[in-house]
């Protein structure tokens, strides 16, 4: 029952995405820890830490990481737990694209379509603001608000402040960060 229930969440997820990766956190957020409390909220923050941190395609490193983790949580085969939620979260993509594949070209020169995709994107920009809102709190006041974080705040705007005026990439400022983290660790000093 968890291995189908992992699938159909995570296929809905998949379904009633757009917009990415990013766009499916508040989805991904609502499923596993308001509807079926799986994990915590410190938990996903570091799901999404470590699925943005490997290889891959976020959304499936997040489904993968999640399943194993359910099914773990149950007493489950982890493998299986992480096949039926990477499967789920893909499929409505891998069917969506086959079905519209052949006739966007066809499909992009109607009007209704042109003006559907960019009323799309605000709402797009808006779930990825929600989600970075969302993990904001759960990296700069953990625990429900136990204390601010000011270290990692100013390392939060220091990284910002590298992509937007050196322009390191992702990759360098995911390792720059790491480093960072367990620098600072090996002094005694926490984030």
């Amino acid at each position: 029952m968890i291995y189908w229930t992992l699938f159909w969440v995570f296929a809905k997820v998949g379904l009633f995405t757009i917009g990415g990766g990013y766009a499916m956190i508040p989805l991904i957020q609502q499923e596993l820890i308001d509807r079926h409390a799986w994990i915590t909220a410190e938990q996903f923050t570091d799901f999404v830490g470590i699925a943005e941190s490997t290889p891959g395609p976020f959304a499936i490193n997040i489904a993968t990481f999640s399943g194993i983790h359910v099914a773990e949580q149950h007493g489950l085969s982890p493998l299986l737990g992480s096949v039926c939620s990477t499967g789920g979260v893909v499929l409505p993509s891998v069917v969506i694209i086959l079905l519209v594949a052949g006739a966007f070209r066809y499909a992009m020169r109607h009007w209704a379509i042109r003006a559907a995709l960019e009323g799309a994107k605000p709402v797009v920009v808006g779930l990825i603001g929600a989600a970075a809102w969302t993990l904001l709190g759960h990296t700069l006041l953990p625990g429900g608000g136990a204390g601010f974080r000011w270290l990692s705040a100013a390392l939060a705007v220091g990284l910002f402040a590298l992509t937007q005026w050196v322009r390191l990439g992702a990759v360098a400022l995911i390792l720059l960060g790491g480093a960072l983290g367990l620098g600072l660790r090996c002094f005694g000093v926490s984030l």
